[in-house]
């Protein structure tokens, strides 16, 4: 087994010690999952059962740790005790960057964590655990969890969007959630509209930086850019209107590649409700032919904060709990 980080970062993760349980939950059958979701930020966990239900979720600071390689090291030991008291089938991963499934290895986009190229969790605690564990990016497990308790439940064919640091999402067609051949597919953040990166101009981010260059030194965040347009200010409200379009533009040319049923689209911006819905599906329709607006519909993102943690079970579930998540899901990369 790996070797375990030194005892201090231990104590708050004994048996004894480890949180509750979320109380009021009625005693749930077939396997948990222990999941994990791995943000450039920070790294969420806990155990899920098969009815998609969050028995206990905990979090600690990515960069907690020097590296990629010492935050696995930190990660093996948090996972002992809750092997021990929850005795959950599995563990499963939602990971930042593009996978390799067949390993689980970090093949690439992973900057956002220090040492984390290469890295394979699936092999590091497979082998100290001795339960099957999946690694998946964690854009396909938004659209799995999506899918299995959010706005995408019993949809065939839709797409996932998270509105972030950047744009990423995940692609599910027929049921089959398609990495690409490489499994880099959902990451059209990348994508140029209008002759400019997608996610450096219509994410959060990109939104405060349009504010900035419209107002050298405001220093609004994108929240602060909506409220601000919200309160009448012209300026923002044209930074605002800007935003939209050029969301609206990738949005739509995802529509016409894919076709899919659904677009789900998530990320603490969308929190603004309706409001933000109206807003998105007012762009769409300028940018979509009659027939391509009425084919699909857009719904805000309802798997919650956790959905890292629910796809990367949901998908653990579907490949070795047959029978006890319900799941019409498989996964394909090609």
């Amino acid at each position: 087994m790996t070797a375990m980080p030194p005892a201090p970062k231990l104590i708050a993760m004994t048996p004894e010690t480890i949180p509750a349980a979320t109380p009021g939950l009625a005693a749930s059958t077939g396997p948990r999952v222990l999941a994990f979701d791995v943000g450039g930020t920070w790294v969420k966990y806990g155990i899920v059962d098969a009815h998609g239900r969050l028995l206990f979720s905990d979090q600690l600071a990515t960069q907690s740790e020097p590296d990629g390689k010492a935050l696995l090291v930190r990660l093996l030991a948090i996972a002992e005790p809750l092997m021990t008291r929850y005795s959950p089938a599995g563990i499963a991963f939602s990971t930042l960057g593009i996978i390799d499934p067949a390993e689980g290895r970090l093949v690439g986009a992973v900057e956002a964590i220090t040492g984390y190229f290469g890295q394979s969790p699936k092999a590091s605690f497979e082998s100290a655990f001795q339960v099957p564990v999946v690694v998946e990016n964690d854009g396909n497990c938004v659209a799995l969890a999506e899918g299995w308790t959010g706005s995408a439940a019993d949809v065939r064919n839709y797409l996932a969007l998270t509105l972030g640091t950047g744009i990423g999402g995940g692609i599910v067609i027929d049921g089959k959630l398609y990495r690409g051949a490489n499994g880099a597919a959902g990451e059209w953040g990348y994508m140029m509209v209008d002759g400019k990166v997608w996610e450096d101009h219509a994410s959060p981010r990109g939104l405060a930086a349009a504010a900035e260059a419209a107002r050298p030194g405001c220093g609004l965040d994108a929240e602060a850019v909506f409220a601000a347009r919200d309160l009448g200010d012209a300026e923002m409200a044209a930074v605002v209107t800007a935003w939209f379009g050029l969301l609206a533009t990738g949005l739509a040319n995802l529509l016409f590649a894919f076709n899919p049923s659904r677009v789900v689209v998530g990320g603490g911006i969308t929190a603004r409700g309706p409001a933000f819905l109206q807003e998105l599906r007012a762009e769409m329709r300028l940018r979509l032919r009659p027939e391509f607006y009425r084919m699909c519909d857009i719904a805000l993102a309802s798997a919650g904060n956790q959905a890292g943690l629910l796809g990367a079970a949901r998908l653990w579930l579907t490949l070795h709990g047959a029978g006890t998540a319900g799941s019409h899901f498989t996964a394909s990369n090609d």
